[in-house]
């Protein structure tokens, strides 16, 4: 296991000094083979008061199935319940990060955080504590938009990468047979040379 007292006595000083915003530098910090930072933002209702989603990634190789070379931060001030927030990630995620391929490669690691700070409590935003409030509508919108504009960005950023397919599937039994069905297409190495080569053969 890694020694935390390697760098857990600098975490005090990173909280006293944190800034609002240095969203950019820390998705530069988090770049490996990255050509560029992936930023993604938005600002939605909750009750009558208005809360902030900010995301971060970082990912060019190795992507895919189920996001793997790849961290994502998401953070707002929304003050929304830990529970709850794992069932908006876990419903936004299947449909983002969980459905793109870029190179059919699998690795050892791959994180997605979300964190609420609550602070748009004192705007008056309500406190949300069960999966199916009704005032959650706008909120899972604006969160399904950041993570779908940060999945799309690392496919863009693929290692080699210079084109980019939507595949789209209609009348399958179920969302689950879908996506097995267009992850099998978007996985072809005979799909991808064909879209890579401009020759649909």
């Amino acid at each position: 296991p890694l020694d935390t007292t390697k760098f857990s006595h600098l975490l005090a000083g990173l909280v006293k000094d944190g800034k609002p915003d240095l969203w950019t530098e820390a998705a530069k910090a988090i770049m490996t083979t990255d050509t560029y930072p992936k930023v993604a933002t938005a600002t939605v209702k909750l009750g009558d008061a208005d809360v902030t989603i900010n995301g971060i990634a970082k990912g060019a190789g190795m992507i895919a199935p189920d996001m793997a070379t790849m961290l994502s931060f998401i953070a707002t001030d929304a003050p929304i319940a830990a529970p709850v927030l794992q069932d908006l990630l876990s419903r936004g995620t299947a449909k983002t990060f969980n459905a793109v391929t870029v190179d059919s490669d699998t690795s050892t690691s791959d994180t997605l955080l979300i964190f609420a700070t609550g602070k748009a409590a004192a705007r008056g935003a309500p406190a949300i504590s069960d999966p199916k409030d009704a005032r959650l509508g706008a909120f899972r919108r604006a969160l399904g938009k950041v993570l779908k504009s940060l999945a799309l960005q690392v496919v863009r950023d693929g290692e080699g990468a210079r084109k980019q397919v939507e595949v789209t599937v209609t009348g399958a039994k179920s969302a689950r047979s879908a996506k097995r069905i267009a992850l099998s297409i978007a996985n072809s190495p005979l799909v991808k040379t064909a879209v890579a080569g401009e020759d649909a053969n």
